[in-house]
Formats: structure tokens, C-alpha cells, sequence
């Protein structure tokens, strides 16, 4: 009888550290951390600092950007600032960045920007951490920027469009809308003289002016929508006549 006892006190025990065990590895040992590796691309950022890291893909997409830029255009750079961040810090990681390109390039080539880019940690997964570069066209008439362009008019005439800076950007970019099937808004801007009765009129009729040219070229006309703000939404002030000139623009968005 004893040893009946003691066999069953046994089997007891066994059955009790079975079930402590497997509580043990359900409750204590089941889930380990789980550690989330972090992958960066060729460029990325430390959030809140401008100095740019890169890796051994640098190169190879360092190599890809510089093959982009067209003849005749620069590099435009618009660093990314993210949420709780200033626009200052994106314009600085710009000017870093810039300095990764100085020995195939010079100050002159590359035109700096800076944009929002959303959140810092999720930035990057972009292999760029939300830098932007892309060829653009900069100069007297024209001057392009990461999401628009400005095509500046000299006179307020009805004359044709046949200023060759300005020719040459609008046929490449009738080439790309037909070729795209992308959509194109322009906006007609003016300087402050006179009331906003006569400038939306005026603005309107620049934004026409770049209708005409673009339907000219192929550009079908339902691709093409147009307004005009007037003196509204000047870009420079309006008491010298260099900014009286950048004002009176058309302000051209790629939809």
C-alpha cells in the first residue's frame, strides 16, 4: 500500500511539473522580443540632424541622379524636414547633400529647395530618406521647381509666345503631357498695378496665351485647365520693377 502511494505521489509530481513547464513556456518564455531591423537605403538622415549618412549603395545612385540631369539644366536638391521639424533643417540637409556632388559638379549646377516629407521614422523607407533631385530648367524666363514652374512674361502684350527659353519648356513640355496623358494647370499671375478687376483679366490672358501654344502643339484641350489670381499671390514684392517681373507670371502644375 505504501508503495502504491508513493508511485502515485510520483506520477503527482511528474504531472505537476508538466504543467508548471508548459505554463512556464507559454506565459514566461513563449514571446520573446521581437527586434526589428531597421534597413537604410543609399541616403538617410539621423531625425533632427542635417548630416547626410550614406552607404555602399551610394555610389551606384549617385551615379543614376548625375545621368538624370539633363544638358543645359541643373540639379535641383529639396531636402526633406519632417514632422516637427523646420523648414531651415531641410534647406541645411539640402546644402550637405549638395556637398556629396561638388566633385562632378559645381555650386552653379545644383538649385536648392526644401519640402514637408511627412514622418522621419517612415522617410525611411524611401532609399533617399524623401530627398528629392530632378533636373530642372532655371533661367531668366523660366524657372522650375520640384512640383511647379514659373514661366515669366517681360511685356503686357497680346505679342505670340516666342521668347526661345520659354519656346523650348513648353514644347518639351507639350511633348511630355502628350506622351503621358498627364493633365496641366495654368495660373496667371500679375504684378499690383492697377485693381484686381483689370489684373485677373490680364492674369487670365497670360494663362490663355499658354493654352494656345500648347493646344498648337498637340496638346489636347480638355488636358488643359486655366485661372487666374491676379495680383493675389505675388511671389516677390511689388516696389522694385525686378519684382514687379517675377509677378507677372504663369504658374504651371503637372496633374
Amino acid at each position: 500500500m505504501k508503495k502504491l502511494l508513493a508511485f502515485l505521489t510520483f506520477l503527482l509530481f511528474l504531472l505537476l511539473v508538466w504543467f508548471a513547464w508548459n505554463w512556464y513556456k507559454e506565459t514566461v518564455a513563449c514571446c520573446p522580443e521581437t527586434v526589428v531591423e531597421v534597413k537604410h537605403g543609399p541616403l538617410y538622415f539621423d531625425c533632427n540632424s542635417d548630416l547626410p549618412i550614406t552607404s555602399e549603395a551610394w555610389a551606384q545612385k549617385k551615379s543614376e541622379i548625375l545621368s538624370s540631369v539633363v544638358k543645359g539644366e541643373k540639379l535641383l536638391i529639396v531636402g526633406p524636414y519632417f514632422e516637427g521639424e523646420s523648414k531651415e533643417l531641410g534647406l541645411s540637409r539640402a546644402a550637405k547633400v549638395e556637398a556629396l556632388f561638388l566633385d562632378k559638379l559645381t555650386d552653379a549646377d545644383i538649385e536648392l529647395s526644401s519640402r514637408l516629407a511627412g514622418d522621419c521614422e517612415d522617410g525611411l523607407s524611401n532609399d533617399v530618406h524623401n530627398t528629392l533631385f530632378r533636373s530642372v530648367v532655371r533661367n531668366e524666363n523660366v524657372v522650375e521647381h520640384h512640383d511647379k514652374t514659373y514661366v515669366y512674361f517681360k511685356y503686357d502684350t497680346d505679342d505670340p509666345i516666342d521668347q526661345e527659353n520659354v519656346v523650348r519648356y513648353l514644347d518639351n513640355l507639350a511633348e511630355e503631357l502628350i506622351k503621358s496623358g498627364k493633365s496641366v494647370h495654368l495660373t496667371g499671375h500679375t504684378d499690383a498695378d492697377g485693381d484686381q478687376a483689370y489684373n485677373e483679366k490680364l492674369g487670365l490672358k497670360r494663362a490663355n496665351r499658354g493654352k494656345a501654344y500648347l493646344m498648337s502643339k498637340g496638346v489636347s484641350e480638355d488636358k488643359i485647365s486655366v485661372e487666374s489670381r491676379g495680383k493675389l499671390e505675388p511671389i516677390a514684392d511689388n516696389v522694385t520693377e525686378e519684382g514687379k517681373q517675377k509677378n507677372r507670371n504663369v504658374e504651371i502644375e503637372i496633374n
